[in-house]
Parts: C-alpha cells; sequence; structure tokens
C-alpha cells in the first residue's frame, strides 16, 4: 500500500476598511480585512513537479477569486459582511451590529455537518456492521447525531442573541465602508 502527501496552498489579500462606531461613535481609523482560501492537491511524491505546483497554484488562485467576489456579492448585495471583517470596536471594544449578519448566514451549517455525519455513520452501522441488533444501532447513532445538531443550533442562537443584546443600545445603525477599489485586480478576474 502506498502513501500519499497532501500539498496545500494557501492564498490571501488584504482588503481595507473603516466603519464608525454604533457605541461611541468615533472613527475605527484604517483596518484591513484579510480573506484567504486554500487549495488541496494529493499526490505520491512528498514534491510536487513544477506542472503540478504551478496547477495547484492556480486553484489557490481561483479559490481566492471566488471568496474575494462572493465577499464583495454579499456585503453590498444582502448586507452580510464576512468575518473577515472584525467588528470591535478599536476605542471602546464594543461589537457592531452589521456583524451579527455573518453569524446568522452560518447559523445552520455545523448543524448540517453534524447531520451528515450522523446519518454517514447510521448508514455504515447498518449495512457494515456485524452485530444482530444493527438496526437499533443505527437508529442511537442517528439519533446522536441529531441531539449534537441541535445542541450546535441552540449554541449558535445563543451566540447571535448575545450579540444582538450587546448591540442593541447602539445609537445609530452603521455599516462599514469597505474599499474594494483596492483590490480590483481580483475582482476584474474571470
Amino acid at each position: 500500500m502506498g502513501s500519499y502527501y497532501k500539498h496545500k496552498r494557501t492564498e490571501s489579500i488584504e482588503v481595507p476598511y473603516s466603519f464608525r462606531c454604533e457605541q461611541c461613535m468615533k472613527d475605527s481609523g484604517p483596518l484591513t480585512a484579510t480573506i484567504s482560501a486554500q487549495a488541496e492537491m494529493n499526490s505520491n511524491f512528498k514534491n510536487l513537479n513544477e506542472k503540478k505546483q504551478e496547477k495547484l497554484n492556480e486553484m489557490a488562485h481561483a479559490n481566492l477569486v471566488r471568496e474575494v467576489k462572493e465577499a464583495r456579492s454579499n456585503a453590498e448585495e444582502k448586507q452580510i459582511y464576512s468575518k473577515a471583517f472584525k467588528d470591535e470596536c478599536p476605542h471602546c471594544h464594543k461589537p457592531q451590529s452589521w456583524a451579527v449578519s455573518a453569524m446568522k448566514n452560518d447559523m445552520f451549517s455545523t448543524p448540517i455537518v453534524a447531520l451528515i455525519v450522523a446519518a454517514i455513520f447510521a448508514a455504515g452501522c447498518y449495512f457494515f456492521s456485524g452485530v444482530e441488533n444493527n438496526l437499533q444501532v443505527a437508529i442511537g447513532v442517528a439519533a446522536a447525531g441529531l441531539v449534537a445538531a441541535l445542541i450546535s443550533l441552540a449554541v449558535n442562537m445563543v451566540k447571535i442573541s448575545s450579540k444582538k443584546k450587546r448591540t442593541s443600545s447602539a445609537i445609530q445603525q452603521n455599516t462599514p465602508v469597505i474599499r474594494w477599489d483596492a483590490v480590483r485586480d481580483i475582482l476584474s478576474e474571470d
């Protein structure tokens, strides 16, 4: 049995932004958000040849372009700001209400993953376990996955509620000013 190696390449870009704090009304000053994307390639060799390394670099760059375009689209069209845009005021250290949208957007991702993993394990237990009561084992695994998903959803809802409560005393609702022109080269790529 041969071994294989995982080769990873990460690309990132900094996007300048600023915001007026909703709590103390001070300008945050220039801040930068780092948007990153990764590509991965499996190989039987410890080192990639030049052609495969170039392909890995291209994949990482394409993923970065997609991430930046998605972050811009979400920010401009849906007012959902990527978690890369930190919302803590550098002066009063209070959170901003515009960051709640990213939390709401990711609220179901962990519970869905928990359900999918539980379904895969339950199917594996049912079809491939050598025990006599495989149906009961599969149901138990599925139930455990459902409980994990519900707990994860409850934790996410508590975090969102807590953030909403901390931002509810805002004097006014503001949004960050993101300088997308600083990354126009990436945004203009196909």
